[in-house]
Parts: C-alpha cells; structure tokens; sequence
C-alpha cells in the first residue's frame, strides 16, 4: 500500500531558490560589514541581489561587495549572486 508520508517527506526540506539566496546574503553581509539585513530588504532578480537599505548601510556593503560574494560563492556555488546593488 502506499503510504502518503513517506512520499511527502522528501519534500520537507525544500526551499524557496530565493530564499536560500537571501540567507546566505543574509549571512555573509553579516559576517563581512557587521550589519544585519533583513530577508525583507533584499530582491534577487536575474543573479543580481538589490538592496532596498538605507544608502549609508549601502555603502558599507559595497566596500566590502568582493569578500561578500566570495562567502556567497562558497556557500551557494551554482546559484551564486553576479553582483550586489
């Protein structure tokens, strides 16, 4: 007999591609600069990761955009962000 649990199981521990994309940013912004973003402020579009922040937060992120994509990179590897704006 086939039981409907089982099959459902393997469906737990999806995600949505996005927000994986938006915990890891989440993530490496946070051990880059220090400053906690918020899932809410970030829009992933086209590998391209907007941040809708106060332009000071901003700046801070884009100075540091290169060790927080290499931090993406190594966590995401195929779905990895192209640029941070």
């Amino acid at each position: 007999m086939f039981n409907i649990a089982t099959y459902l199981e393997k469906f737990k521990k999806i995600e949505a591609p996005g927000d994986t994309v938006k915990c890891a940013a989440e993530k490496a912004i946070f051990e880059s600069v220090g400053i906690k973003i918020e899932k809410s402020e970030m829009t992933v579009v086209d590998g391209v990761l907007f941040l809708t922040v106060p332009s000071i937060v901003k700046n801070e992120v884009y100075m540091s955009k290169r060790s927080i994509l290499e931090k993406m990179r190594e966590t995401l590897k195929e779905k990895a962000i192209k640029d941070i704006r």
